[in-house]
């Protein structure tokens, strides 16, 4: 009996709907909102206790893309997504002990770090197949299916903490995750496709290392205000008069605007370059931030808000691509996770900033005002920015 291979294009197809489907369960992480009331009657403890949890998240994320050009070299694709899905079931038994400490091993560490593996590994895996021509899309793509991630699993976790108690809704939520990750292990396998092995170090490069610098910090600013309108996204619409389940319907489109954003955003980097559309976008979000200041309409207030997640959305979506046309795809892994880094230190900084700042003058003005300056500033530096596309994948 005749013995068939997928074609080199349905191997590519495997491949990326296998990454598709690990980043859209990492994404899940950032379901955190919806977990954390239920955490702090479990462990009893407060606020600060819990956010601590989630934040640590954000800090394994970070360290598992940093470190992830090592991974991706030392283990084979099929060894790092068995990780990725047995990560999570492992934390599962640490939360499980109903302690603080147990959230922070098990859903800061374990799950943190397999999400930001899941993330930078689908990325790197998705550049290694896809032609230059493609790639915004094809990342833009991959980053909005991590956003779709966190929507989905925050209808999800409710849902399912309305028919079992807590402790077991979240086991089956992560069962649910591990699955279809362990399904994107199968397509890849099937894929059985070859990625590039990135051996090169750029770390003695002074040009290379200096633009490094400066992606990091038009990153960092370029960010700051999607995280932190994003993290305080329920206080600043209670402050503007508006109700819970308006907060609750913000967050949801918030959320889905950032994915739809990346793809659209990566589909402008294939046609038009990646600084343009960087360029526009900080324009933009500088426009929303001021507004945000003078309008006190509920209404627009919603759309703002909904804006600036879109536009925070679409510019991480659109970064992997610019560093990877400014890198070349030997070098672009080894990059990305050093300037992710800046995301991660945002991601920290931003919200603590806005709630500082809300207690020192009882509003949101002066962190919208803050965030505005930072927007500007990124906005300068991208356009000050000079590079040469190098080669990618064909």
């Amino acid at each position: 009996m005749e013995k068939h291979t997928p074609s080199e294009k349905n191997k590519q197809s495997l491949v990326f709907i296998s990454c598709l489907l690990i980043t859209f369960c990492m994404g899940s992480i950032h379901a955190f909102s919806t977990l954390i009331e239920n955490i702090e009657l479990q462990i009893n403890a407060g606020r600060m206790a819990s956010s601590l949890i989630y934040s640590t998240g954000l800090i394994s994320v970070t360290a598992a893309v940093f470190f992830g050009h090592t991974i991706y070299r030392k283990l084979s694709p099929s060894r790092i997504i068995t990780l990725i899905a047995a990560l999570p079931l492992i934390g599962v038994f640490f939360t499980n002990s109903s302690s603080w400490i147990g959230w922070m091993v098990g859903y800061g560490f374990f799950f943190g770090f397999a999400s930001g593996l899941g993330y930078g590994f689908s990325l790197y895996a998705v550049s290694s197949i896809t032609s230059n021509k493609k790639l915004g899309l094809a990342l833009g793509a991959i980053t909005a299916s991590y956003a779709f991630g966190a929507v989905i699993f925050s209808m999800l976790y409710p849902l399912l903490f309305s028919y079992v108690e807590f402790k077991t809704g979240y086991l089956i939520g992560v069962v649910i995750l591990s699955t279809l990750v362990v399904i994107g292990l199968i397509l890849f396998r099937l894929a059985n496709i070859s990625l590039i092995s990135e051996t090169n170090s750029i770390s003695k490069n002074p040009n290379l290392q200096a633009k490094i610098i400066k992606l990091w910090f038009i990153f960092f600013l370029g960010v700051f205000a999607g995280l932190m309108t994003i993290g305080h996204a329920v206080p600043i619409i209670n402050a503007s008069g508006g109700s819970s389940a308006i907060a609750i319907t913000a967050i949801s489109l918030m959320a889905f605007g950032s994915g739809i954003a990346g793809i659209y955003a990566g589909w402008l980097a294939d046609r038009f370059g990646c600084k343009r559309p960087i360029l526009a976008i900080l324009i933009i979000n500088s426009l929303a931030l001021l507004s945000l200041i003078t309008f006190t309409s509920i209404s627009l207030l919603l759309i703002l808000l909904i804006l600036i997640a879109s536009l925070y959305g679409a510019l991480i979506a659109i970064y992997p691509t610019l560093v990877n046309q400014i890198f070349g795809p030997d070098y672009s892994t080894w990059a990305y996770g050093r300037i992710f880094t800046s995301w991660g230190f945002a991601g920290l900084v931003s919200p603590s900033l806005a709630g500082w700042l809300f207690d020192q003058y009882g509003n949101y003005n002066s962190s919208l005002l803050f965030a505005f300056i930072l927007s500007i500033i990124a906005g300068l530096m991208i356009w000050s920015l000079k590079y040469d596309i190098k080669d990618s994948t064909q």
